[in-house]
């Protein structure tokens, strides 16, 4: 085990989530009661779209997250509505006034669930890498905003003839 500080218990806001980083894993604390024991150490993306949890609120005894509104249980990281969705809740303790985790178990996860997020591309650790059937263009949007034209021509993406107007980007 590697024991790792994560953040000063005493300057943690009860009830208020914290980011942290740790073997390039984006993680977030959540103190809830003022025991030692009262403190969750989550993997602090949401399922939904990958957005920081740690830019959510508390809402009851849900972490929200702060685009979607998707919620999981800040003790425990499993969603309320969808058990089958959750965040890896990691092991974590108080000492010496610090929170800890084992920095030897979250790197042990990320080889497990390897994380795409290029921290000094255009977008980095806000890059939304999912997208959705609802959204798309998301992708393409995003490609436009980070290498302009480059990568597309100056026209832009061009369909063949056939394909309905309404299926092409605008």
């Amino acid at each position: 085990m590697k024991k790792l500080k994560i953040a000063d218990w005493k300057a943690l806001e009860p009830l208020t989530p914290t980011y942290a980083l740790v073997a390039g894993i984006d993680l977030v604390i959540v103190r809830w009661k003022d025991e030692p024991d009262g403190v969750s150490v989550l993997y602090g993306r949401c399922q939904h779209r990958g957005a920081l949890m740690s830019d959510g609120t508390i809402r009851g005894e849900d972490l929200v997250c702060g685009v979607h509104d998707w919620d999981y249980r800040y003790k425990t990281g499993v969603s309320g509505y969808n058990n089958a969705e959750k965040l890896h809740r990691f092991s974590s303790w108080v000492e010496k006034d610090g929170v800890w985790v084992d920095e030897d178990e979250v790197a042990a996860w990320e080889k497990e669930n390897p994380q795409p997020y290029d921290r000094d591309a255009y977008q980095g650790l806000y890059a939304d890498l999912h997208g959705t059937p609802e959204e798309p263009y998301t992708a393409y949007t995003q490609e436009l905003a980070a290498n302009g034209l480059d990568n597309v021509g100056h026209h832009g993406r061009v369909a063949a003839m056939g394909i309905p107007r309404d299926q092409l980007p605008r």
